[in-house]
């Protein structure tokens, strides 16, 4: 299975069928993290930045990728605006909404990365073959 970095990313599409399988913190990280699903890759994702001191309360909400009132991590379960909905999961002390298809995910996952000045994260994802 390929390790796909953050560049190979922005250059990918991703549908129904495609899986996340592996996160990998960081270039020596030779085992990774299983990943379930979509949403279990967000939430390794936001558990990843916690862990790497890249997030902090004082930058939230962060938008997700479209940026019109949703938020893809906040403080509290709730968007900019509240009417839009969403499934909240809880990280740490964040909340991250993981009602996304495939390619929103990853797109919310880059979007976050330059929200955040994050300029070459290390993390690799693999993913399951067709």
């Amino acid at each position: 299975m390929k390790k796909c970095t953050v560049a190979d990313l922005r250059s990918m599409t991703f549908g129904k069928h495609d899986k996340p399988n592996r996160f990998y913190s960081d270039e020596q990280d030779i085992r990774g993290k299983k990943v379930d699903n979509w949403s279990h890759l967000s939430r390794i994702f936001v558990q990843w930045l916690i862990d790497n001191h890249l997030i902090a309360i004082e930058k939230l909400p962060v938008p997700d990728h479209r940026g019109h009132g949703k938020d893809f991590i906040n403080i509290k379960e709730q968007h900019e605006i509240q009417e839009r909905g969403g499934v909240w999961k809880k990280v740490g002390p964040y909340y991250v909404d993981t009602k996304y298809n495939a390619d929103d995910h990853i797109q919310n996952i880059l979007s976050t990365l330059e929200y955040l000045g994050i300029a070459n994260p290390k993390f690799q994802i693999s993913f399951n073959p067709d």
